[in-house]
């Protein structure tokens, strides 16, 4: 959301809180659909048949959670890790992200982000004085910059509702933070906001952070809405069809009977006419074929324009090579290379907020953020075997700690490159040790 920054010369009024959150409530309905689609809340629930005796079976493909499970999971499924030359230190950082199991957040981030086109994260310092990260529901928050092609961060707004023990409405809450304060505001409802409470934070800059799925601010399943609805009708007239051919109506010729021995022929299967008499159902002629090619057409489509895989399509056998796999990834590798940029933007943004609230609690270096390295590692069935070779053919010619990281089973290349150089440091001690006990038992030997 972009204003501008004079608006706010003088401090950021109730009035112009309550003017933003409602132009925001117009983003909250497009995200509050998007997530009742991931959560299996579809437009199929509630269709309605004009005829109370029509079959209206509703069939739901949750197509949305398939494809935001599969990319968030793809590029998140292994840990983010951070690697610093060694004449840096952020073992602050790094040890506040341990505490509070920073990689469970930054899948809640990025799986709001591929349901709503952006998940926001708000830092803020709990009552020990430690930086806390909270993955904000996008519906409830949102980032304002100014107006200029800067687009310098601003605020950031988190607002949410109270309810008292019966489940009944009491308020609203909005907490805002600059770049040097939080502010708490309350009240009845928005018309009625006071401000409460005014507390200085020491991250050095608004510690509200965006993390963009695209540049579009679109969820990945956003534009196959329509796909999803269309193989959802498909689907339940499908299973309506199969209902309505097993009730079909018996056309009677040449026999009168009546609604007594209607129920008799029911019950007892036999049915007695004269010669002319006839009995056949009326049915309506339920061709599978086409159905079935249109049902496959959609659901390619939706895999096709969504660019996820169909990870249980034979292509992705067990006896499928690394290589192969990544040929049949291609699309959606360049799909996730799109999210795997935006998402590190924002963790480098968590870095220097991070970076600068140590710098003034424990006098910790204020270090260069491109000096560290963000990597991500995909979450991919690996070759083990194939890996092992890779590595032993670039011994070498390649530093250890980098053939370390490209083994899956390693989370930390840095630690284990360490630990590697310990143990052959102890075996050179204990291969010295040994030799030199031989030497002094080949003396004694040479005594007598």
């Amino acid at each position: 959301m972009y204003i501008d920054a004079d608006l706010i010369k003088n401090g950021i009024s109730t009035k112009l809180l309550q003017q933003l959150i409602l132009r925001h409530s117009v983003e909250s309905e497009r995200i509050k659909r998007l997530k009742a689609y991931y959560e299996g809340h579809h437009d199929i629930l509630n269709r309605q048949k004009d005829s109370d005796g029509a079959a209206n079976n509703r069939i739901l493909a949750n197509w949305a959670k398939y494809i935001t499970t599969v990319s968030t999971s793809y590029l998140l499924g292994n840990p983010v890790t951070y690697e610093v030359l060694d004449k840096y230190d952020i073992s602050n950082i790094l040890n506040s992200y341990r505490q509070q199991h920073i990689s469970s957040i930054d899948m809640k981030l990025d799986k709001a982000a591929s349901i709503c086109g952006v998940g926001i994260e708000m830092i803020y310092s709990d009552e020990d004085a430690n930086p806390v990260s909270f993955a904000v529901p996008s519906d409830n928050a949102f980032v304002v910059y100014d107006d200029t092609a800067a687009h310098r961060k601003l605020f950031g707004v988190y607002s949410y509702e109270r309810y008292d023990i019966s489940g009944t409405l009491s308020g609203v809450t909005v907490m805002v933070s600059d770049k040097s304060n939080i502010y708490t505001y309350s009240g009845h409802d928005l018309s009625r906001l006071e401000l409460i409470e005014t507390q200085e934070h020491y991250f050095g800059d608004v510690p509200f952070i965006e993390y963009l799925n695209n540049d579009e601010r679109q969820g990945d399943f956003e534009q196959q809405i329509s796909q999803i609805d269309a193989y959802n009708t498909l689907m339940s007239d499908r299973v309506n069809d199969k209902e309505q051919f097993v009730d079909a109506f018996l056309l009677l010729r040449g026999i009168d009977i009546n609604s007594n021995q209607a129920k008799k022929l029911l019950r007892e299967k036999i049915l007695m006419g004269d010669t002319d008499a006839d009995a056949r159902y009326l049915n309506k002629v339920l061709n599978e074929t086409d159905t079935e090619v249109l049902r496959k057409a959609i659901k390619d489509d939706i895999y096709a324009t969504s660019m996820v895989p169909n990870l249980s399509d034979e292509n992705f056998g067990n006896n499928v090579s690394g290589v192969a796999i990544k040929y049949k990834l291609l699309v959606f590798e360049q799909l996730i290379q799109t999210k795997e940029r935006l998402f590190e933007e924002g963790l480098r943004e968590r870095l220097k907020l991070y970076m600068n609230f140590f710098a003034v609690k424990a006098n910790q270096q204020l270090i260069p953020i491109h000096e560290i390295d963000v990597r991500f590692k995909r979450n991919l069935p690996a070759n083990e075997l194939e890996l092992s070779q890779i590595v032993n053919n670039l011994t070498g010619s390649v530093s250890n700690e980098t053939l370390l990281g490209l083994l899956p089973f390693i989370s930390d290349a840095k630690e284990e490159a360490q630990l590697v150089n310990e143990e052959n440091l102890n075996h050179d001690k204990q291969n010295i040790l040994t030799q030199r006990e031989l030497m002094r038992f080949g003396d004694d030997n040479a005594e007598q």
